[in-house]
């Protein structure tokens, strides 16, 4: 009797290994039916005018949609771009979207997928792709030292290795002197020359440009652009390193600090006040023609202007830090990471508002009190450029990812088996309880 029910067993279980494996063998040969299968795909671009995408497909019907979908770098934002081409079974197409001198930051990850569409109403997703979009405009080279990544072409390696320690350093002073510190990477991308820098900046217009040479600028969260060729570079990397630090300290998505406070933030780590910050303040302060701080909310957009809106918030970050100390400072952009305005955040931690400040810091500076009520408001610089047409296109780099072909559908293969597998399932179950009812 043992022994019949040890054959009872092992005959159950042979059965079910092979309907088991009959099942296995008859999905496999559906999942292959897939309608829409990618042949090819890949990318290419020309740095800060355009983004290609290409893409090989074919279905059993024709391709009624094909759309391609972009994100890069910290914007959450999708973009799309549509290509131009006639429906079939196989198609072979690229889209090319242009983007604005500056829109996209060297560095930047770059992160796109394809959605393809047949006129049997069948839906495909390709998977993600991904690649670093920098300037290929150069040979870059690169070193890493604790929180700082530095790329640089045209320096020695002696010298790139310098830079590295002063922004390194650079962190550690705006830690002590104003109690914040980074929390995360930062890359710094050092120019040879304003026309090599500029291809990678928002354009800001050609009179500001042909007037003003930008040292240093911050265009991502974790990215900012040096001109490194620059005397006082040791100083521009301080200042674009504390915009950098302050930014991802404060970010928020309900509103932005004032400029008189991020920039005098910035100017104050560098050390000693610029020699042309310096006379144009003390210009201002003889004329009474000092800026109010509240109408430093926003940057100046008037290259005259310049040296002594930023002596000016040099000056009113320095009476705040000197009179209340680097834990006043700290709290109040703590403070200002909550998306509070600046009247209500200045009221929080030091008891008055921007109107008050101007009066305070008049005083401490020397200066007479105002006349009248504020003085002008300059005007706002625009954070984003507007998309423009794209300049005249040099060979693209070539950076192109060629997957294997890939099956896909949106319609389940195991759709027709729902039947088939409850089937089998079933007479599966119902021969094991047969076979164990003989022994129990």
């Amino acid at each position: 009797m043992r022994r019949n029910r040890t054959v009872v067993r092992v005959g159950a279980r042979i059965l079910l290994a092979v309907i088991l494996l009959w099942l296995a063998l008859l999905v496999r040969p559906l999942m292959a039916q897939s309608p829409i299968q990618v042949l090819n795909m890949g990318h290419q671009y020309v740095f800060s005018e355009r983004l290609d995408f290409s893409i090989e497909v074919q279905s059993t019907s024709d391709i009624t949609e094909l759309v391609v979908f972009y994100t890069q770098g910290h914007d959450s934002t999708t973009s799309r771009a549509y290509p131009n081409y006639s429906p079939a079974k196989q198609v072979k197409t690229t889209v090319t979207d242009k983007i604005a001198r500056g829109q996209i930051p060297p560095g930047s990850e770059i992160t796109y997928y394809w959605r393809i569409k047949d006129a049997d109403g069948n839906t495909f997703k390709t998977e993600k792709q991904h690649f670093t979009y920098m300037d290929n405009r150069f040979e870059w080279k690169s070193e890493s030292k604790e929180q700082v990544v530095f790329y640089w072409y045209g320096l020695s390696d002696n010298q790139a290795s310098h830079l590295l320690d002063v922004s390194v350093k650079a962190l550690d002073r705006l830690a002590q002197t104003i109690g914040v510190s980074l929390k995360q990477p930062v890359k710094i991308f050092a120019y040879q020359s304003k026309a090599d820098m500029q291809k990678a900046q928002i354009s800001r217009g050609s009179t500001f440009e042909g007037q003003i040479t930008t040292l240093g600028t911050v265009v991502a969260p974790d990215t900012m652009l040096l001109l490194a060729t620059d005397s006082n570079v040791e100083l521009t990397i301080s200042h674009e390193l504390t915009h950098v630090v302050v930014g991802l300290a404060t970010d928020n998505p309900y509103s932005d600090l004032p400029a008189w406070l991020n920039e005098g933030l910035a100017m104050y780590n560098e050390g000693k006040l610029r020699g042309g910050n310096k006379s144009s303040l003390e210009q201002a302060k003889r004329n009474d023609t000092l800026l109010s701080v509240r109408s430093m909310t926003s940057p100046t957009g008037q290259p005259d202007l310049v040296n002594q809106w930023y002596g000016q918030a040099y000056s009113i970050v320095q009476y705040l830090l000197e009179t209340y100390g680097k834990d006043k400072m700290s709290q109040l952009l703590t403070v200002f990471k909550e998306g509070i305005l600046p009247d209500d955040a200045l009221q929080q931690v030091y008891g008055f508002n921007q109107d008050d400040l101007d009066v305070k810091w008049r005083a401490w500076l020397g200066a007479p009190p105002r006349k009248g009520s504020t003085a002008p408001v300059t005007p706002t610089i625009a954070k984003r450029a507007t998309r423009s047409p794209a300049s005249t296109p040099r060979p693209a780099a070539t950076a192109a990812s060629k997957p294997t072909p890939t099956p896909a559908a949106t319609r389940n293969p195991l759709t027709g088996l729902c039947c088939l597998t409850t089937l089998f399932g079933g007479a599966a179950f119902g021969l094991f309880w047969f076979f164990r009812s003989m022994y129990v």
